[in-house]
């Protein structure tokens, strides 16, 4: 980064011409200096403000069977966390259950478990034998499950398929929410429940997807209340909120045109890269016991700044014609050259932050402008 920084000022200043009024060795200077301060600054917010729980956690995923959830689940093994991932199915869950205790090589514990989160029972049924499959109290649930629905307008959709999306996000998230918050209240140290947000969650349009934003703008403000609510409890739980962004998954992909799949390479992460950020934060925010945290993936300035490299990502994961052009989810863990590449965005994404990625361009545009402005200033006027 120091190298970086200081080749980067050194080469902007050249461009402009104003290299003959000022010493090359000044950007340079200046670029390899703002370039160790960021990178020691970072590290120091990593040390400081990154914590790791003194204990390995308890985690349910609701959701935890494929997607981002699955991500999730993963990341928190590696960690040499205990996870118990839910699904419709006993199959699927039983089955992502075993794939992720093999990609784990025994580090933390991984169980699978039906649960359909809009039926009461079965979520009570969940709550009651999660403790035991897991090894003790639950410390971490996050509301992962959801079901984006048809891709078409809402007059156009039965009222069972907009029942359907409103009964899994929202129900759902309603469900969990209470049964969670009422076994984290009876228990020593309480506990964290995270809601996922999705496309509307800050109140923008979702066409053809009516039913489902409706359902995660819903979210942002259960988040509010339940924080009034909490308060309450004999014991501390700590409500928040996870913003994955678009994530290449089915529920994405469903309905997507040949335009839109463009955009997608824009601004789309596969879900291990988005899990590789969510989960680390996720743990230190336990650490630190915050609550009412918003942890999101794809922030307003992120992209921004994709849009603004747009070029760097043409072809990433659609070809010009819209077909996919990316390796399974197999392929991009296990084959010795995927996973080396998949690792690499891992721990990008992992050291993210987005406050120094900010503070860091706006103090080479800085230095850039005053070494120009100092190099215009000093330059003979012409005729002279």
């Amino acid at each position: 980064m120091v190298v970086g920084s200081a080749w980067l000022l050194s080469v902007s200043v050249q461009l402009t011409g104003a290299a003959s009024a000022a010493p090359l060795w000044l950007p340079v200077l200046a670029g390899g200096v703002l370039g160790a301060m960021s990178l020691a600054a970072h590290e120091h917010g990593v040390r400081r403000l990154w914590r790791s729980p003194d204990t390995p956690l308890r985690v349910l995923i609701t959701g935890g069977s494929s997607g981002v959830g699955k991500a999730l689940a993963r990341e928190f093994l590696k960690c040499g966390d205990s996870v118990l991932v839910t699904s419709r199915s006993a199959a699927g869950s039983q089955a992502a259950a075993e794939q992720l205790r093999e990609e784990a090589g025994g580090g933390g514990r991984v169980m699978g478990m039906e649960c359909d989160v809009s039926n009461p029972d079965s979520v009570e049924g969940l709550m009651d034998a999660a403790s035991e499959l897991v090894g003790g109290p639950i410390d971490v649930v996050i509301n992962n499950a959801g079901y984006s629905g048809s891709f078409q307008s809402l007059s156009t959709q039965t009222p069972e398929q907009v029942q359907q999306v409103v009964q899994t996000n929202l129900l759902g998230s309603l469900l969990v929410t209470r049964a969670a918050m009422n076994r984290m209240a009876g228990q020593p140290g309480g506990g964290h429940i995270f809601n996922t947000e999705g496309a509307g969650s800050d109140g923008s349009a979702t066409p053809q997807y009516a039913a489902y934003g409706a359902t995660k703008c819903a979210i942002a403000q259960l988040l509010k209340t339940m924080q009034h609510e909490a308060a309450g409890l004999p014991n501390p739980v700590r409500i928040h909120n996870l913003s994955p962004g678009m994530v290449l998954t089915p529920l994405l992909l469903d309905g997507a045109t040949t335009q839109t799949k463009q955009v997608f390479n824009i601004l789309c992460e596969h879900p291990e890269t988005v899990a590789a950020f969510l989960v680390p934060r996720v743990r230190s925010t336990v650490a630190l016991g915050h609550a009412g945290r918003a942890i999101r993936f794809l922030t307003p300035t992120r992209a921004l700044l994709k849009f603004l490299t747009a070029p760097l990502h043409a072809g990433k994961y659609f070809d010009k014609e819209g077909r996919a052009v990316y390796a399974p989810e197999r392929e991009r863990l296990l084959s010795a050259t995927q996973a080396k590449k998949t690792r690499r965005r891992q721990q990008h994404a992992a050291r993210r932050s987005i406050h120094l990625q900010v503070a860091y361009s706006f103090c080479m545009a800085l230095s850039f402008l005053l070494i120009v402005s100092d190099a215009v200033a000093k330059a003979p006027a012409p005729g002279l």
